[in-house]
C-alpha cells in the first residue's frame, strides 16, 4: 500500500505532548500513518507504508530507545526500507527520520528540534521548508502547530496529486476523555475536498 502523503511528528516539552499530523491524497490516511503514544513518543510511517512500524517503534521507544535507535531497528527488519518513508520523534523529543531511495519523488524530510516533517509525491522541497517554518513560528497548542505547519505545506504545494485526506493526533499522560487515556486530540478528515 503506497502512502503519498506529507506529515509533521513533534514533542512539545511544556505541554509533554506528542503528536502526529498528516495530509494526503489518500483514503483516511491518518488511520495508516500516525501512531503516538504519553511518554514514549510518535511515529508518522508512509510511502509503502509499513503499519507496524508504528506500535513496533513505540514499544521501542517506551524502552527508552531514541528515535535515532528506535529507527535502525525498525529498518534493520525490513527488506522493503528503500521503499518506506518514516519519520520519529522519541519521549525526549530527538527527532528521526528515514527516505528510501525508492520513494516516488519528489520525496525527502526535515529534521528540527524537536519536530520531523516528511513527504513524497510533492511537488518539491518547499512543502518541508514551509511547514518546518510555520511550526516554529507559530504559537498555541501543539495542535494548533501541528495544523499550521499543513495548511503551509498546502499552500506551497503539498501532495502534488491533489488533496483527500488530514489528520491531527495529540497524545500526553490522561489527556483522554475521563482521564483514562492519552488520547488528547484525534481528529480526521477521511475524504473531503479541503480535508486540512
Amino acid at each position: 500500500m503506497q502512502i503519498n502523503t506529507y506529515s509533521i511528528v513533534a514533542y512539545d516539552p511544556d505541554a509533554e505532548a506528542w503528536g502526529v499530523a498528516v495530509a494526503s491524497k489518500f483514503l483516511a490516511a491518518a488511520a495508516v500513518v500516525s501512531w503516538a503514544q504519553a511518554g514514549a513518543g510518535a511515529v508518522a510511517t508512509q510511502s509503502y507504508a509499513k503499519v507496524g512500524f508504528g506500535p513496533d517503534g513505540l514499544a521501542l521507544m517506551a524502552q527508552d530507545k531514541s528515535a535515532d535507535e528506535t529507527l535502525r531497528t525498525l529498518l534493520a527488519k525490513d527488506d522493503r526500507s528503500a521503499h518506506r518513508q518514516v519519520g520519529i520523534v522519541d519521549a525526549q523529543g530527538r527527532a528521526a527520520a528515514h527516505t528510501g531511495t525508492d520513494c516516488h519523488g519528489w520525496a525527502g524530510h526535515k529534521l528540527g528540534e524537536g519536530f520531523a516533517c516528511q513527504g513524497n509525491i510533492l511537488t518539491g522541497p518547499e512543502t518541508l521548508e514551509a511547514m518546518a517554518e510555520a511550526y516554529q513560528k507559530t504559537g498555541g497548542e501543539l495542535a494548533d502547530r501541528l495544523v499550521a505547519a499543513l495548511l503551509a505545506g498546502e499552500t506551497v504545494g503539498g501532495d502534488k496529486r491533489g488533496k483527500q485526506a488530514a489528520g491531527v493526533l495529540v497524545v500526553k499522560a490522561e489527556g483522554g476523555y475521563g482521564g483514562d487515556n492519552d488520547r488528547y486530540i484525534d481528529l480526521r478528515v477521511d475524504d473531503d475536498e479541503e480535508p486540512v
